[in-house]
């Protein structure tokens, strides 16, 4: 008759386990395999490359094209002057070809027909009398004239009541302009004369009078050049001064914006 017999294990002791645990993971360090260095692949290397030249190529090519647009848009515009009169081309972009009897090409300069021009549209717009224009009549008056005196001018036809009483009355009046000179002293002193005839109702009845002017205006060189405030000729109007010829009628005063003269 056999006997089966068990054999119990002791129980491993604290340090007799540490020690086993340190034994079992030098065991699987030592099997797990060690980290190797990898090298790229040549073909990725090249590609990411590629990609960064073509990268920086379109960069570049974005900053010519922004350069060129902006040249384009400060750049003087294309221009072709024609002579109507004869037909000619006499200029074609910044190529001159020429001048004719009519026109003749050159830098842009300020002249004396440009101060007897504003300061015949500015006379026009004062004692040429339009209902239906004159606010914007007087508006365009003003602005051809520099800020301090088109200030105190506008301040003396509110306190003359001058347009009120144009308005009141059914103010008509024509303008004709019979001479515009330049003073021979002084260069930007213009000298006007013309003459009005005005059309009124007073107590109901239309009246008819004529009246010739003498005006003398004082320009001064506006900071802004040839602008639309005056009208593309490069001057504003800086004081008017009237003096009625023959006998007196029964127009309002004179005006005289104040200003240098």
């Amino acid at each position: 008759m056999s006997t089966n017999s068990e054999v119990l294990e002791a129980p491993m002791s604290f340090d007799e386990t540490i020690e086993k645990e340190s034994s079992d993971i030098a065991d699987r360090k030592a099997v797990t395999p060690s980290f190797q260095v990898l090298h790229r692949d040549p073909a990725d290397v090249r590609t990411v490359l590629s990609l960064a030249w073509t990268a920086m190529l379109l960069v570049l090519l974005l900053l010519v094209s922004i350069a060129f647009n902006f040249y384009q848009y400060v750049r003087r515009p294309d221009r072709i002057v024609v002579d109507r009169s004869s037909g000619r081309v006499l200029m074609i972009n910044d190529r001159n070809y020429g001048e004719t009897e009519a026109v003749q090409l050159g830098p842009d300069k300020l002249t004396n027909a440009d101060k007897q021009y504003i300061a015949g549209e500015f006379v026009r717009a004062l004692y040429q009398i339009d209902p239906a224009t004159r606010p914007r009549d007087i508006e365009r008056a003003l602005r051809m004239m520099i800020p301090d005196s088109a200030l105190k001018f506008a301040r003396y036809l509110k306190q003359e009541g001058i347009l009120d009483k144009q308005r009141a009355e059914s103010w008509q009046a024509v303008w004709t302009p019979q001479d515009i000179s330049i003073d021979r002293i002084d260069p930007y002193t213009v000298r006007v004369i013309g003459k009005q005839v005005i059309t009124r109702v007073v107590a109901g009845a239309a009246q008819g009078e004529s009246r010739q002017l003498n005006l003398t205006l004082k320009l001064v060189a506006d900071p802004q050049r040839r602008a639309d405030r005056n009208l593309r000729s490069g001057f504003l109007v800086a004081s008017i001064d009237y003096k009625e010829l023959g006998p007196p009628s029964l127009a309002p005063a004179g005006v005289d914006a104040p200003g240098p003269r």
